[in-house]
């Protein structure tokens, strides 16, 4: 239904209906001018990756980016200066320039870092799992949430346009309206200018100002003619798209017929954006997404750590139980010199030596069975910190390892991890979508009813200028004599709504199978928390089980040395009760590193571990009293660890502590020394050369030189109490 028509008044003071009008326009438009999402001030201070004028730089990707960098250590070459970091340090590297690495869920013995290389997906590379690059991700996200509310912004549309007739007499109605002309000559000229702006409600106001002109050599009233006018417009939906809530939903306005020009508002979708309300919660889906990565980073530095610092004590027991093998070698000369044992014995010995110079070797930078080698430790924490492959030093934990024992409740840590866990709540918030989106499909069962309606002013004159005359076409239009208005009822009803019931359909099944895997996925994270949760009992229990073993052995190490040394044993059985040690030290501290990474997992899993590492995650721009990073201030607190005073350790309960052949490291009150305490006293070993085979060599053979503390070599342990062979030993070079 349809209607219109023309009213005439002759009340100047109509003028002020226009200028209100004008005034709301403006008002609607200057509405619109809101802050954006993210400012480009702050866009430009969080900013992580600095990228000044890099748009228009034709050399930009041409080149490496990272500088060139020394060889890295390896066996024959593994001696840099030792730089102390604390596991603090090492999680605000990290949070800097780190990677997430490999994705764990509870896991206590995997290797955190893995090579990776980017890959073509067709329309660009793969991204990448370094902490900078993932942290740009919210933001870009973020950035959709303009791109939604840009169908509400206002659209200026301007418009020229001249048009020139030059035709001849050819019909008859030419011949009529022509008034004896040979030929008609029209000059017609429009200048438009619209405002546009789509409403919170599905509809769209407008107003539009029109000044044509017409100038011809047929008869006319008014010649030239310029005739202005402004239109008021405004279309809203009734049923199918009504409410603001429906079109915070939709991805565009509802198309106008009224307003053929408002197309330029997004009558159309835009690919990859959603309604506003869709597009806030895919922004909170991003930062869970972060809030899963930075988690993930956190536990993978803590195992990177504790995989260091239990590379550094395999590497110690090798050469512990190489230095022990020497001195039984050595003993063993003396005694075929002596004529007490046979060659056979003596190539026993220098063969268990050379096993254990093997196994130092692996433990140092090859595959150590059971641990990683403390050159592929190292690389792996490097990897994780985003350091160099090599800057000059070595990396060394200086943080002792947890050993005390731990009793989480499990229904508090049941209920952390389901409402903490970030794959959790991406699934409520996608719970949230998929309800929408059957909100959606529901309104779109709704008939299509619109209500139209416009209000004109007209004019006329011969010019645009002059005094209050007739012939001017603004003063005419300022008088307000000339009115159209008109009302429109559009109704469009699909026969079935096939259409719309399938997308129903399609969305209330998408809401129960997200619902679904809701369920499924708190079951598996109620399935890892219980595995992490029996991991930490099993662990800790391990390390006291390990502990009194390895005693036993010691134990059995000094007996059967001081029989050996009295020739009451053959070197077979000192040289097993040796192995059968050092399996033990090396299985202990392997506990010790998988206890304190199972406390690492139970916190991933609980979605804690952010405040068990003391790391919050804001958006925005640091403060700007914050003036020192915190990487720079915690390196130089730990430069200072080994001046700095220490907290007594907490000793494992039920270890044998005040037994007396436990080799406690000299200068530690805890089986679980920090490494920068084990290195004060004692110079590391920086090789270990083959024994001569014969057995007419001197019983003195050089013992592996020594070095300074700053070199990698391995920790000098204090084995135990070894008496000394039936023959003065020569000491080592330097001592």
């Amino acid at each position: 239904m349809e209607a219109g028509w023309i009213v005439q008044r002759g009340e100047p003071m109509r003028w002020k209906v226009l200028c209100i009008g004008l005034a709301a326009a403006l008002a609607a438009v200057v509405g619109c001018k809101q802050p954006v999402f993210l400012s480009e001030a702050d866009l430009n201070r969080v900013m992580t990756v600095p990228l000044p004028a890099h748009e228009k730089n034709p050399e930009l990707g041409c080149k490496p980016i990272i500088p060139e960098t020394g060889a890295p250590a390896v066996v024959t070459d593994p001696d840099r200066k030792i730089r102390y970091m604390s596991l603090a340090e090492c999680i605000s590297i990290a949070l800097e320039q780190g990677v997430v690495g490999s994705p764990i869920f509870g896991a206590a013995d995997v290797q955190p870092y893995t090579d990776s290389q980017l890959n073509f997906v067709g329309n660009g590379v793969s991204l990448t799992d370094s902490i900078r690059v993932l942290a740009l991700d919210p933001a870009r996200v973020g950035s959709n949430i303009e791109l939604s509310l840009s169908k509400f912004d206002a659209i200026w549309s301007t418009s020229l346009s001249w048009n020139t007739t030059d035709r001849p007499i050819a019909t008859s109605a030419d011949l009529i309206t022509s008034g004896g002309q040979t030929a008609i000559n029209t000059e017609q000229a429009t200048a438009s200018t619209a405002i546009f702006k789509g409403l919170p409600t599905g509809g769209v106001a407008g107003v539009t100002f029109a000044v044509p002109y017409q100038l011809t050599n047929l008869p006319s009233a008014v010649n030239p003619s310029y005739t202005p006018s402004v239109q008021f417009a405004f279309e809203q939906p009734l049923l199918q798209g009504f409410g603001v809530e429906i079109n915070q939903l939709r991805q565009s306005n509802p198309t106008s017929e009224l307003l053929q020009n408002a197309s330029v508002l997004g009558g159309l979708p835009q690919p990859g954006v959603e309604g506003i309300l869709v597009t806030r919660i895919r922004f909170d889906q991003q930062r869970a997404e972060f809030q899963r990565n930075v988690n993930t980073m956190l536990s993978n530095v803590e195992y990177a750590y504790w995989n260091l610092y239990n590379s550094y004590w395999n590497l110690y027991a090798n050469e512990a139980a190489l230095r022990q093998a020497y001195v039984a070698w050595q003993i063993a000369v003396v005694k075929l010199q002596a004529g007490k044992i046979a060659v056979a014995d003596v190539a026993q010995a220098r063969g268990q030596y050379e096993l254990f110079r093997f196994n130092r070797l692996q433990a140092l930078g090859g595959n150590a069975a059971g641990a990683t080698s403390v050159l592929e430790a190292e690389r792996q924490l490097r990897g994780m910190l985003g350091l160099p492959v090599d800057d000059g030093t070595r990396l060394v934990p200086s943080d002792a390892p947890t050993l005390a024992e731990f009793h989480p409740d499990w229904t508090t840590a049941l209920n952390e991890a389901l409402n903490n866990d970030p794959g959790l709540i991406m699934a409520r918030e996608q719970i949230k979508v998929d309800q929408m989106n059957v909100t959606l499909a529901e309104n779109a069962l709704l008939p299509d009813l619109r209500l139209g309606a416009t209000y004109d002013v007209n004019s006329i004159g011969t010019r645009l200028d002059g005094g209050p005359t007739t012939a001017n076409a603004f003063g005419n239009l300022a008088s307000d004599h000339f009115n159209n208005w008109s009302v429109l009822l559009r109704l469009n009803v699909p026969i079935g709504y096939r259409n719309a019931y399938a997308n129903l359909r399609i969305a209330k099944l998408n809401l129960a199978r997200d619902y679904a895997n809701l369920e499924v996925a708190e079951k598996k994270v109620a399935l890892a928390l219980g595995r992490a949760y029996q991991t930490i009992f099993v662990t800790y229990e391990s390390i006291k089980a390990l502990r009194a073993q390895r005693e036993a052995f010691g134990e059995q190490v000094k007996a059967n040395f001081q029989e050996f040394q009295a020739g009451k044993i053959t070197p077979d059985l000192l040289l097993e009760a040796q192995r059968f040690w050092a399996q033990a030290l090396q299985q202990e501290y392997q506990a010790i590193r998988d206890y304190n990474n199972s406390l690492a997992a139970f916190e991933l899993v609980k979605g804690t571990i952010p405040q068990h590492d003391n790391v919050v995650i804001a958006e925005g721009a640091l403060p700007s009293c914050a003036q020192e990073r915190a990487v720079e201030h915690q390196r130089r607190r730990s430069a200072a660890l080994e001046v700095r005073e220490r907290a007594e350790p907490v000793p494992l309960a039920e270890t044998h502590m005040d037994h007396p052949a436990a080799d406690v490291p000299a200068g530690a009150a805890s089986h679980a020394a920090a490494l920068p305490d084990l290195w004060q006293d004692a110079p590391p070993l920086s090789d270990a050369p083959a024994l001569k085979p014969q057995p007419g060599e001197p019983a003195v053979a050089p013992m592996p030189t020594m070095k300074k503390p700053a070199a990698l070599g391995a920790i000098q342990p204090s084995v135990p109490d070894l008496p000394g062979p039936a023959v003065p030993l020569n000491p080592p070079p330097g001592q």
